[in-house]
């Protein structure tokens, strides 16, 4: 259960920040940024380094240089998001295994004792222990592997939010760093320009 906690966590803590807020925030400014001016304000947050890899990515001119860092940036997140991606599954089936594996052995043990013929005891009140602490086990077994699989869907489906904020964060520095317009609240068109044009100038359309 603690294995699939952690693998929970990686997926919480995939980035330090919420991309698809990030994303959503500079949709929203009145201003013009430019990735670069972005990557000056996430120096001062040491974990941030996939993000700044987006930013130097999109500070590059060359074409070709800037698609082949924007996919490592994008390999490096896949590879985040793999982290202790089984756990969950192999803790469950190690689980529900357990509780019935520790059901037989009790069977077992407790069946085992009627081949000496004690008169203290009857049969029936020896198998209905043995059968009774066999329910319990594989109760324990099934319970864990529930809660496990449990832990499994919250990584998922917070696995696909964070995924679907960290696209929409490339995306929109990506339309930043070319100058496209992006579309404000109020939707009117903000448009900006590269850094190596000469500046970055804001105008409404």
């Amino acid at each position: 259960m603690a294995a699939s906690a952690r693998r929970l966590r990686y997926v919480i803590e995939l980035t330090p920040f919420d991309d698809g807020m990030l994303a959503d925030g500079l949709r929203d400014l009145a201003g013009a940024v430019h990735p670069g001016a972005l990557d000056a304000a996430l120096a001062g947050f040491p974990d941030s380094d996939w993000e700044r890899s987006l930013t130097e990515a999109l500070q590059r001119p060359e074409a070709d240089a800037r698609a082949a860092m924007l996919g490592e940036s994008m390999t490096e997140l896949d590879f985040r998001t793999r982290r202790w991606a089984r756990v969950p599954r192999v803790a469950a089936s190690l689980s529900s295994s357990c509780g019935f594996l520790l059901a037989t052995f009790g069977l077992r043990i407790g069946l085992s004792s009627l081949l000496g013929g004690s008169a203290a005891t009857s049969a029936d009140v020896v198998v209905d222990g043995a059968v009774l602490d066999a329910i319990d086990a594989v109760a324990l077994g099934l319970a864990g592997a529930a809660m496990c699989s449990a832990v499994q869907r919250a990584a998922r489906e917070a696995l696909s939010r964070r995924l679907a904020g960290a696209l929409r964060l490339a995306d929109r520095l990506e339309r930043l760093a070319d100058g496209v317009a992006l579309p404000l609240a109020d939707g009117t068109a903000h448009v900006t320009v590269p850094a190596e044009s000469g500046g970055s100038v804001p105008t409404v359309a």
